[in-house]
Formats: structure tokens, C-alpha cells, sequence
């Protein structure tokens, strides 16, 4: 399985070479980063190999067996395959803005053209935003920062062994954090959730796993009615593995050091708290991102497979899961 995909269409490097400020010289540097750590799928011609200086370093490579290189007479993606690893790649496309959206509204993949590129440099150095406790009111909660943290995306694992602690939480934190982060319409497969939480204090409610996941069901069909999805609730203990808060899409690693459970009733925050977001497949593994992200889905995996019987509720169903090997049997 190539966990770290990247299409890359000829049109889309040309027309990065064509800009040759400094702006669009250190953008073609964080696109050409972000391709030497990842799977590359291009449809640029042979000739140009040998001459681009960035495409013969990675060529060099490729034929030296240290970089993976699938050449393709032209890359069309009206469509991408329905598997995880095509929909979990990144698309860096030589067509219209819209036609970007409409591929990450449909399939929840991010596609990226050369419109203003080199002014979206958080695309391949991450994102970030603080809260500080008792100040100003957040009205919207998560909504706020919705310009943060929203990408499309197709699936969706949310650990955070404290949020629904307290059942106050659903409305405070969770309903405005989903809100500001799942699709905005029907997709053209179904989005999968997975949620792993203490359900009340101490997970004293762990028996009543059918419930919460009756109420949270509810909650998305109220503020995405027309999305088809799949959730699945699992009640976890205090284990150690489970300490972090994060939530994992097949796109992004946002990263809530202090948790979710943040806003109170009027909107303030409970403490002082910071988030970040990166796009692993464009950050490159210099920080460990993707090594991270792979590691606590394949955690998360393995805690489905191993869950209590009466602790969840739903289909365990997450393609997410598919990017990484059961840790039983070594198979995907």
C-alpha cells in the first residue's frame, strides 16, 4: 500500500516554473519538497527530465531504486478510483478552481491548482491557533476557526478520551468542531466516522454506548442532512495509548494538545489550549507527520479489532484503517 501519494499533472509544473518571483520560486521549493517525499504519479514528458534541474535530481534517484516514480501517458482525474490510496492522495492539477472544488466536494481529496498558490504556503507548512482561558467568547465555538481547519475530506477518526466525559460536551464542543470540518454536501461515497472517547466520567457509560451514538447520529443529520455516513462509537478506558487528542482524515493531522473539550456554555474557553493542523503528504516526514499520522491509525485500527463487544457501537467501518497492516497478521 503507497501511503503518500501525489499527482502531479505536467501543466500544473509548468505553469509553476513560469512564475519566477521570489514568492513562486519558494513555492515551486515547497511543492518540490513535498513531491521528493511522496509517491509521485505524473504525466510529464520524457524530454523534460533531463533538463528541469528539480525533475533530473529525482529522476537520478528513481534510477537509482531511492524514489518511486508511475509514469502515465495523461493523468485525468474527473474521477479518482475509489481506494484508499487514491483517495487519500493530493492532486496537483492544471485545470480551474472549480473544478478543484467540486473533486474535494465530491470525494473529499484535496486537488490544488497554481490559482494563488504561492500566497497558501500553510498548505505545506501547517497551521495553527491558541485559545486562552476566559477570554474572549468563541459564540460559534469551532465555527470560528472553520477557515483553519476545514479540508475536504472523505474519512474521519477523532480520538479524544476526555470530550464526552460529559455529555455537555456535545453541544459545546463536538457538534461546532464537526460542523466546522465535515463535508458541506453529499458525497459521491460515504464518509466514515470513528470516534474514541471515555463516554462519562471514568467511562461509567460505557454500557450505554448506543445512546450517545443515537445522540451524536442525530447531531450530524441535523447540521449535514443530505451526507451519507457511517459512524462508530468506541467507549476506551484511561489506557496510556489514548492521552492524545487528535483527529485524523485522509487528508489532514490536527493535533488538540490540551483536547477538545474546551468551550464552556458561554462560549469562552475552560483553558488555555493549542491546536495545529498539517497536511502530512505535503509536509514531508521531517517532523515525523506522516510517521505520526500512520501510527496513531494503525492504533486506532487496532483498538477496533480488539474493542469489548458491548463498548461500540456501529460498523467499525473506516477506510482509514486500510492505510496501514494489521498488526496480527502483517496483511492489509
Amino acid at each position: 500500500m503507497r501511503t503518500s501519494v501525489i499527482y502531479l499533472q505536467s501543466g500544473f509544473w509548468k505553469q509553476l516554473q513560469a512564475d519566477t518571483s521570489i514568492s513562486g520560486r519558494q513555492c515551486q521549493m515547497n511543492v518540490f519538497e513535498a513531491i521528493l517525499n511522496a509517491d509521485l504519479h505524473t504525466d510529464i514528458e520524457d524530454e523534460v527530465w533531463d533538463t528541469d534541474p528539480f525533475l533530473s535530481f529525482l529522476w537520478k534517484r528513481y534510477l537509482e531504486n531511492q524514489y518511486e516514480i508511475e509514469l502515465f501517458d495523461n493523468i485525468s482525474i474527473d474521477k479518482p478510483e475509489e481506494n484508499i490510496e487514491n483517495l487519500s492522495a493530493i492532486y496537483l492539477m492544471d485545470c480551474d478552481t472549480q473544478t478543484c472544488n467540486n473533486l474535494g466536494s465530491d470525494y473529499g481529496i484535496i486537488a490544488i491548482n497554481n490559482s494563488g498558490l504561492s500566497e497558501k504556503e500553510y498548505l505545506f507548512k501547517g497551521n495553527a491557533f491558541l485559545l486562552e482561558k476566559n477570554s474572549k467568547r468563541y459564540v460559534d465555538g469551532y465555527l470560528h476557526f472553520k477557515s483553519k481547519i476545514y479540508y475536504p475530506c472523505n474519512s474521519m477518526i477523532l480520538v479524544d478520551p476526555y470530550l464526552l466525559t460529559n455529555k455537555q460536551n456535545i453541544k459545546n464542543n463536538l457538534i461546532t468542531l464537526l460542523d466546522a470540518m465535515l463535508p458541506l454536501r453529499k458525497q459521491h461515497i460515504i464518509f466514515h466516522i470513528s470516534i474514541f472517547s471515555m463516554l462519562g466520567n471514568r467511562n461509567n457509560d460505557a454500557l450505554n454506548v448506543k445512546e450517545y451514538h443515537s445522540e451524536i447520529s442525530e447531531m450530524i443529520q441535523t447540521i449535514r442532512d443530505k451526507l451519507e455516513f457511517s459512524l462508530t462509537l468506541y467507549a476506551i478506558g484511561s489506557a496510556e495509548e489514548f492521552h492524545s487528542r487528535m483527529i485524523l482524515t485522509n487528508n489532514v493531522f490536527f493535533s488538540a494538545y490540551d483536547g477538545f473539550d474546551i468551550f464552556k456554555d458561554n462560549g469562552q474557553a475552560s483553558k488555555n489550549a493549542s491546536f495545529d493542523i498539517v497536511i502530512p503528504r505535503l509536509m514531508g516526514n521531517n517532523r515525523q507527520d506522516m510517521n505520526n499520522y500512520l501510527r496513531w491509525i494503525k492504533i486506532t485500527r487496532d483498538r477496533s479489532h480488539n474493542q469489548y463487544e458491548k463498548h461500540f457501537w456501529g460498523t467499525r467501518e473506516n477506510r482509514l484503517f486500510e492505510l496501514v497492516k494489521d498488526s496480527k497478521n502483517g496483511s492489509k
